[in-house]
């Protein structure tokens, strides 16, 4: 079965255009403590995106738990200040509880006074990675990539994209993530979720609960 996989890939033009190019070597890893789900989230801006959604939107703004990788990601048209601290207090805080760390580049619309009335109502430290090393939120880096990595394979070059958006969400929190070895939704809800390949090739479970 892996042999067959191989072959399937190598013949498959989409893998071969999308696949990772990897320019340096591989480093040493040095994880950041999180004892537990949702104590630490990066957070981050993919775009100006080119071609922009036929909606206006050129962004998105992507946060990951440290601890479960789990994503949560948002188009914008610009982000602002405001759509920051909105995207926090509903996506993060109402979704899954005030998190003790929030980690972001220096990026104005991240570090504004506004972020800092929110970290400071909710007691929440608010770090920085440095601008010439973005490896120091790799988690977000590398979901960013991934994120982006599913919509070329979605969209291609369609200005629909930000309707892709929540499938590209769905496939990154359902598959297996090596750092953790298990899935962000397994590690979420405490079940895998059923995926599209479950409903065309039923599975065991889908098959007992019919």
């Amino acid at each position: 079965m892996e042999r067959d996989c191989f072959q399937f890939v190598r013949k498959c033009h989409q893998c071969q255009i999308h696949s990772d190019l990897i320019h340096s070597p591989p480093l040493e890893l040095h994880p950041m403590s999180a004892p537990w789900p949702f104590v630490t989230w990066g957070i981050d801006v993919i775009g100006p995106i080119d071609p922009k959604a036929s909606n206006g939107h050129r962004f998105i703004l992507v946060a990951i738990d440290y601890f479960t990788k789990w994503v949560e990601a948002v188009t914008f048209k610009s982000v602002t200040k405001k759509a920051v601290v909105d995207f926090i207090h509903s996506n993060i805080i109402c979704r899954f509880g005030i998190p003790k760390i929030i980690i972001t580049d220096n990026a104005m619309n991240l570090n504004s006074h506004l972020m800092k009335e929110v970290c400071e109502q909710f007691k929440i430290v608010h770090r920085h990675s440095t601008p010439y090393r973005p490896k120091a939120n790799g988690a977000v880096e590398a979901a960013n990539k991934n994120i982006k990595k599913i919509l070329r394979k979605m969209v291609q070059g369609s200005r629909q994209w930000h309707e892709k958006l929540p499938f590209a969400l769905m496939g990154y929190r359902t598959t297996v993530r090596t750092s953790v070895g298990a899935t962000p939704y397994l590690l979420v809800y405490g079940t895998e979720a059923v995926i599209p390949a479950e409903v065309e090739i039923p599975s065991l479970r889908t098959i007992v609960e019919a």
